[in-house]
């Protein structure tokens, strides 16, 4: 435990000073609940206890992307970067790098405990109890808190009362790895998945305030998917689909401008997929907020443009670029569009341009805003990638498949061509059906559902060289679009924080660490075969203190 004396003295701090906030926002309110005070008892009151908590939460934002982004392969530095940046880069944490430190993590949970332990869940008001949202909402929070913390990490030390005194902080906790703590957290879970998030904290910038917890079904869909427990996953990831009506609209595609049969390389249309990048953003499903009171905008916006430090990769960008475009079968070009202008742009190209600046991921630029800065932890995409990996390793792969190409629609779950009935179905005959609860795609919400490959690559639902090839066993296939979703999420997900932990996933799923070591050593040139041999030893990927 001496290793963990200063993080649990950091700690003990934020007992005493946790809430201070009558929103998100408003970091001046002299409301304050302090240890002594009596039970939280009202929704009103839980505003400042959730308030709290999101303030400590919105500090973890820079840490959450840059050690999921900048350890993998998408994400790489220039030359104006810092020494913490080429740290992270390079696999070697000095003990004084911000970006690495676990205490902040802490601190939240240590948050979290104190309003789970002050939450009066026993109030009824109108024969609802009504404590329960919130009361949930927080338990989301220390979950996702304790997955980062042993996915960075290797391992937890696992509590559940908040650290109030130094007896507190020199009692004996145990430390589990993510298998053990997985199975802790999806057991403390798994009765509040029923529950809506609240909605009653005050926010700027057209927030919805939901947006600021994870749902709690998101959450276990990742922890099932960790475990290996693949149709658990899917059907938490579909129960959250069905609930909050999310499907993969086509008004996130980005085309080509064309004329007469003719790519009009200088202009393009319907660009709204950059528009997923706004603060109110319907496509988003979680975020991390805070405010611009104080005149300090996003981090990650200041790291990737006005100090450029931190640039697309080689990799990031060739990715994009070898992708196809299709307008028609006949009428294609080479590129994803999610790429550039999408994701990132040339500034040392643009007309008149007078900065150092080159290849500029713009991801970050819109999520900063009149009142508030954000960054967007979960978004309709990241559900529907994790659930087609989790259905193509429940052994349907042409399901998983359909994600990308042509969207799970009522018409594309009723054509056997595109997903075969033993696929989708849990008995059938040669004319009738019954869908598996996680494949049934039946609610009209679903009409508008698109493939996520089309969004930056044009009309791939209807070309049929884009296809799974035929390959001699399932297992073959299973990892053949395995590898197609992972090259998806770089494609649609990039620099978003999920990179460095996707690559861990399936390589762990494979053990193969070569799977992790050679993606990422592809961006260091300088010293590629020194970081791939580092990246093969599994430990070297968790942050050692």
């Amino acid at each position: 435990m001496k290793k963990y004396n200063k993080i649990w003295l950091g700690v003990l701090a934020v007992a005493f000073s946790m809430y201070s906030c009558n929103s998100i926002f408003d970091v001046d309110s002299e409301r304050i609940l302090k240890p002594d005070d009596h039970s939280i008892a009202s929704p009103e009151e839980a505003i400042y206890g959730n308030a709290g908590v999101l303030s400590k939460l919105s500090k973890l934002s820079g840490q959450y992307v840059l050690l999921g982004e900048l350890r993998a392969d998408l994400m790489d530095i220039t030359e104006n970067a810092g020494i913490y940046l080429k740290e992270i880069n390079n696999f070697e944490f000095a003990a004084d790098n911000p970006y690495v430190d676990s205490k902040s993590y802490y601190e939240v949970i240590n948050a979290c405990n104190y309003v789970i332990q002050k939450i009066d869940t026993s109030i009824v008001i109108e024969a609802e109890k009504v404590m329960y949202r919130e009361y949930a909402a927080i338990k989301g929070i220390r979950a996702w808190t304790y997955m980062q913390l042993a996915l960075n990490y290797g391992k937890v030390i696992y509590y559940e009362d908040p650290l109030l005194t130094l007896s507190d902080a020199e009692k004996q906790y145990p430390e589990y790895a993510f298998d053990e703590l997985a199975d802790v957290l999806i057991a403390d879970l798994l009765p509040w998945k029923e529950y809506e998030l609240p909605e009653a904290i005050s926010l700027s910038d057209n927030i919805q305030s939901s947006k600021l917890f994870f749902p709690v079904n998101m959450l276990l869909g990742d922890l099932y998917l960790w475990k290996g427990l693949y149709e658990e996953a899917a059907m938490a990831y579909h129960e959250l689909m069905v609930e909050e009506n999310l499907y993969t609209s086509t008004m996130r595609y980005m085309r080509w401008l064309t004329e007469d049969q003719v790519f009009n390389f200088n202009s393009w249309y319907s660009n709204w997929f950059t528009q997923i990048f706004d603060l109110n953003s319907s496509e988003n499903i979680s975020l991390m907020a805070a405010s611009t009171e104080f005149g300090d905008g996003s981090l990650m916006d200041s790291l990737t443009m006005y100090k450029y430090e931190i640039m697309p990769s080689e990799p990031a960008i060739n990715n994009w670029n070898r992708q196809t475009y299709y307008e028609s079968k006949n009428m294609i070009t080479e590129g994803d569009m999610r790429g550039y202008p999408g994701s990132y742009r040339d500034f040392s190209m643009a007309s008149g341009s007078t900065t150092e600046l080159g290849n500029v991921i713009i991801k970050y630029s819109d999520l900063t805003g009149d009142n508030s800065k954000a960054i967007i932890v979960y978004r309709i995409a990241t559900l529907y990638l994790r659930y087609a990996e989790a259905v193509n390793r429940a052994g349907k792969p042409n399901l998983a498949f359909a994600v990308l190409k042509h969207g799970l629609s009522p018409q594309v779950m009723a054509t056997d061509s595109i997903v075969p009935r033993h696929e989708k179905y849990s008995s059938y005959t040669d004319s009738t059906g019954t869908f598996l609860t996680y494949t049934n795609f039946n609610e009209n919400i679903f009409e508008n559902n698109g493939g996520i490959h089309a969004r930056g690559s044009g009309n791939v639902s209807t070309i049929p060289a884009y296809r799974i090839p035929v390959l001699p066993t399932l297992t073959d296939s299973i990892e053949y679009v395995e590898d197609l979703l992972l090259d998806e999420m770089a494609l649609e997900l990039a620099f978003e924080g999920n990179r460095f932990h996707d690559l861990m996933r399936i390589a762990i799923r494979r053990n193969d660490p070569s799977y992790l070591a050679q993606k990422v050593a592809q961006k260091h040139a300088a010293n590629a075969a020194a970081i791939e041999s580092k990246l093969q030893d599994m430990n070297n990927w968790y942050i050692q203190r």
